[in-house]
């Protein structure tokens, strides 16, 4: 009996087979692409094509050989450590300690809970809406400690200084600040390393014994940047007194001065005024635009140019002397006497740039009526300037938004006002403000902004040179017309005299309470207070933060009566 043979195909056969089946199947459904016709979104015309198909070639060009895969492969390598250097380097920089989550921070949460409370206890909308601008190369105002490098005692070091100590971090390159404040650090180290100035030396046990100008000779430099042109108001902190003549201090202006490049006076930033429409047809006016060309320019070598082009921006150059004593934290010395102009113009004009659409601010922002006319603001070295300016408009458009909404034009008082930022911007909202602070530099800035304003404007604003404290006890007869009450205390928060006012006094004819506070801590203090009086409820908080980086939350909140 013969063997009956059995032909079984192989597994890898019947796969083929099927998916050949398959293929045959999909290729019925399978229709011709429609080539796309003149007027259609996907039309390509001759040369578009032709365009298109010398681009694939030069991708295919410039793909690398398999050879080359690896050194790629190093250079990514290589890409991803500079990228972890610096972002050590920014953890290290104590500015950018919370870059990752800014809005995270423990003081945004601890404000979140406790405003969050109180505006659903007050049937308010409970949601404490927390703004950020630009994280990085938003601070336009720093100042810096300069003290001895670590690793070379006689050379200097300009940086911040580590949380909690008197220990300096160099930020040679901090993110955060603007590129210009980057710029002078770099000139100021490379013209005290060739002059070798002295840096100041920090109180230690090893230097106790040491006299005031025995710790060093440049103590600090302070930083304000003017946003239209970039250029750099520049203060050197010179530990010494005010008339004596310096022989390195000098040298040391001569040489930065002969680094940088000074900035022509300019009125400051063109106001935030809407642009007149053209009117005519582009070239019509031929006699103005000839008349222009015909304008001598001054002649320039190109080297000159070529040179000053490669320099820093200098605004202003300004000595501060401070030879206070040695423990003292101070900073500036604010005294006139210890203030010399050197080079440039006496102060930054500013201008508030309100959005003046919903799509160019933030998503929540206000976005208020700007007042008709421009609002210069002046700032000078010796008065104190918001750091994140363009974050801070925010906090003033808010406020005046609120303002407009009031029935009538109230009469205002503000606390804390500085130069007035706050309180010139509300010119035209109000029937009249009183601003004031303790600084007395801020009084000249503030007259020196409303002679620029309309003339039906400057009879409207007054400003008095006291302290909050002195205000609320000496002048009765203006608190019992004010409407309106500003305040933008300092981080420390309301003296007790305004607290005890505003929960006991003779305050009922203030309508809105407005408060700024930078230090949430002092603000929780005082809301409480506030509230357990029993004669105001919150009515708006929302939060801002203008230091990305740092565990910090501006805090704005209308108060009204209950």
């Amino acid at each position: 009996m013969k063997d009956t043979k059995t032909t079984t195909a192989s597994p890898a056969t019947n796969a083929a087979a099927a998916s050949t089946k398959t293929t045959k199947k999909k290729k019925k459904h399978i229709f011709k692409k429609k080539i796309p016709q003149k007027g259609d979104p996907d039309y390509l015309s001759p040369t578009q094509l032709r365009n298109r198909r010398k681009r694939n070639a030069k991708k295919k060009g410039n793909q690398q050989p398999p050879q080359q895969q690896e050194s790629s492969a190093n250079t990514a390598a290589n890409n991803n450590n500079n990228n972890k250097s610096n972002e050590d380097e920014e953890l290290k920089d104590p500015s950018m300690k919370y870059i990752t989550y800014p809005t995270k921070t423990p003081i945004v949460r601890t404000a979140t809970k406790y405003i969050e409370a109180l505006l659903q206890s007050s049937n308010n909308n409970n949601t404490f809406h927390v703004y950020i601008g630009p994280l990085y190369h938003w601070r336009t105002v720093s100042k810096l400690a300069v003290r001895p490098d670590a690793t070379d005692k006689k050379k200097v070091a300009i940086g911040l200084f580590a949380e909690n100590s008197h220990s300096l971090l160099p930020v040679p390159k901090c993110k955060a600040h603007h590129p210009s404040i980057n710029k002078v650090v770099e000139v100021v180290t490379n013209a005290c390393h060739e002059l070798n100035v002295i840096p100041y030396e920090s109180n230690t046990a090893d230097n106790e014994s040491k006299s005031e100008e025995e710790m060093g000779q440049l103590r600090y430099i302070g930083v304000n940047v003017d946003r239209s042109s970039g250029g750099a108001q520049v203060t050197l902190v010179w530990n010494g007194k005010s008339g004596e003549e310096d022989e390195q201090l000098e040298k040391l202006v001569a040489n930065i001065l002969s680094k940088m490049v000074l900035c022509k006076a300019e009125a400051g930033e063109e106001p935030p005024m809407k642009r007149q429409r053209r009117r005519g047809r582009r070239g019509d006016n031929k006699e103005e635009s000839q008349s222009k060309d015909n304008v001598k320019k001054p002649v320039s070598s190109s080297s000159s140019s070529n040179n000053d082009s490669n320099k820093v921006r200098l605004h202003s150059l300004w000595i501060n002397y401070n030879s206070s004593w040695k423990h003292s934290n101070r900073i500036f010395e604010y005294d006139e006497s210890c203030w010399r102009h050197v080079a440039g113009s006496t102060s930054i004009t500013e201008y508030l740039r309100f959005p003046t659409t919903k799509s160019e601010g933030q998503k929540g922002v206000a976005n208020p009526t700007p007042p008709s006319y421009p609002v210069p603001l002046h700032f000078p070295p010796t008065v104190f300037r918001q750091a994140n300016l363009d974050s801070f408009t925010n906090i003033v458009g808010r406020i005046r938004e609120r303002v407009l909404q009031m029935d009538e034009k109230p009469f205002c008082v503000e606390l804390y006002g500085g130069v007035g930022t706050i309180a010139l911007n509300l010119s035209d909202a109000v029937s009249h403000i009183v601003s004031s602070d303790e600084n007395p530099n801020n009084l000249k800035c503030f007259q020196d902004s409303v002679k620029q304003l309309p003339a039906e404007i400057q009879p409207l604003l007054d400003y008095k040179q006291k302290n909050a404290a002195d205000m609320v006890t000496s002048e009765s007869d203006l608190f019992q017309k004010c409407e309106l009450l500003v305040l933008d205390p300092p981080r420390k928060g309301l003296e007790d005299e305004v607290v005890d006012y505003l929960c006991k006094g003779h305050c009922s004819s203030i309508k809105l309470l407005v408060y700024v506070s930078c230090g949430f801590q002092a603000f929780q203090r005082d809301c409480d207070a506030l509230l357990a009086s029993g004669r105001w409820r919150v009515e708006f908080a929302e939060g801002h933060v203008l230091f990305p980086g740092s565990d910090a939350v501006e805090t704005l909140a209308f108060f009204v009566p209950k």
